[in-house]
């Protein structure tokens, strides 16, 4: 496991001895690995992601998944977006019950079908590798093209002092807005595929995040977030 007792960094792919020559003017408590997962381990995550929030949905909806799915097969070679169906397949929510996130699908998991899916355990294992504790909960989030998160802080009843997240899909944009009025601070950082960010201890509480569509990048797809986090 990762402990983090350390300031903010950006790490490479499968290198964690970069520690002190990779810092960066993040904020404490705040570490980025931005291409942890290939493009192989991407695909097997995000296809066992979307068939896990797939069987949630209801039997019209699931009868139109497969329909569309023969008719439309997807190739080996196809992009990692293009694991995506087109959005009308699938049961957007408008909003959150607290009216943080627009347009997504969103579950809880107790247990990944690790027996049903061949290689997921080894995939699943380097990412458990960075949990700094044990202890775990872990939810998909699925946002549309129109998706997002708006600025928030947890509930620390229902969170605790660490939480990881694993971006699937198109880019966006994390912005942490610091909620000390004597010095506002605010910092954007990309999320791309394969991408996996922690927060943890005081910059769960003290920053307000949310996760937008970058500006600057035109139009936006879909995307699925694995979020983990230690119970309370």
């Amino acid at each position: 496991m990762l402990h983090c007792n350390i300031p903010a960094i950006i790490l490479p792919r499968r290198s964690l001895s970069h520690l002190a020559a990779t810092r960066a003017s993040l904020p404490e408590g705040f570490v980025l690995f931005p291409d942890f997962f290939d493009i192989r381990e991407q695909r097997l995550l995000l296809t066992t992601a979307l068939s896990q929030l797939d069987a949630l949905e209801g039997k019209r909806v699931r009868k139109l998944q497969r329909e569309y799915r023969a008719k439309n097969p997807i190739p080996e070679s196809s992009p990692l977006e293009g694991l995506f169906l087109p959005e009308q397949y699938y049961t957007f929510q408008e909003g959150h019950y607290d009216n943080v996130i627009r347009d997504y699908r969103e579950m809880h998991i107790s247990s990944w079908p690790e027996s049903q899916v061949h290689g997921l355990t080894s995939v699943l294992d380097r990412l458990r590798a960075l949990y700094p504790s044990p202890n775990i909960q872990t939810h998909l989030l699925h946002l549309s093209s129109s998706g997002e998160i708006l600025s928030h802080i947890d509930n620390v009843s229902a969170s605790g002092v660490w939480i990881m997240g694993v971006s699937l899909g198109v880019t966006r944009m994390l912005r942490m807005t610091s909620t000390n009025i004597a010095t506002p601070k605010i910092f954007d950082i990309m999320l791309p595929s394969g991408s996996i960010y922690l927060q943890r201890d005081d910059l769960r509480y003290s920053w307000q995040h949310a996760v937008l569509r970058p500006p600057d990048l035109g139009e936006c797809g879909q995307r699925v977030s694995i979020m983990v986090r230690v119970g309370p």
